[in-house]
């Protein structure tokens, strides 16, 4: 049985001062570390995000997507829109998923508002492939990218 609770706004989000301005911005998918992980036991956390503004030393607004981890729990947040350093771009695998108009950035916000999961035992691997496989659905990303960001990072499906 799931138990998805409503979008809370996450911790530190600053979408009051950076907003989304509308125009069209790329996508990017994110997965923790460079490359995947052997070790099933050590999962890599995955999120969607595109940037709202970029601001001096290096820092950017991100809009992000993402099942959050809370220790043994976790929660889909929205808005999230955090201050990131630039670095982590180059720190963790970030793949384009294209350039997304404002609508079609919506859109994606409503199919993971809408994503069933279980706080306890759902991860973000799982919850981010669900939420391609509607993108993938919608026509938002093909389905061949789809495959591909499944075997590199890897997503479950169950």
């Amino acid at each position: 049985m799931t138990n998805t609770p409503l979008p809370t706004r996450g911790p530190g989000d600053v979408s009051v001062e950076y907003g989304d301005d509308r125009s069209d911005k790329e996508v990017f998918l994110q997965a923790t570390g460079l490359q995947k992980n052997p070790d099933p036991n050590k999962p890599r956390h995955v999120l969607i995000y595109w940037v709202n503004a970029t601001l001096s030393g290096g820092i950017e607004i991100w809009d992000i997507t993402q099942l959050e981890p809370h220790g043994r729990w976790h929660q889909y947040h929205y808005p999230n829109t955090l201050k990131v350093d630039s670095i982590e771009r180059t720190r963790n695998q970030t793949i384009s998923l294209g350039v997304f108009t404002s609508e079609q950035r919506e859109q994606l916000l409503e199919f993971a508002a809408d994503v069933e999961y279980d706080e306890l035992s759902t991860e973000s691997r799982v919850w981010m492939h669900k939420l391609l496989a509607k993108m993938v659905e919608e026509k938002l990303i093909s389905l061949c990218l789809f495959k591909i960001i499944r075997e590199m990072v890897p997503l479950r499906s169950t």
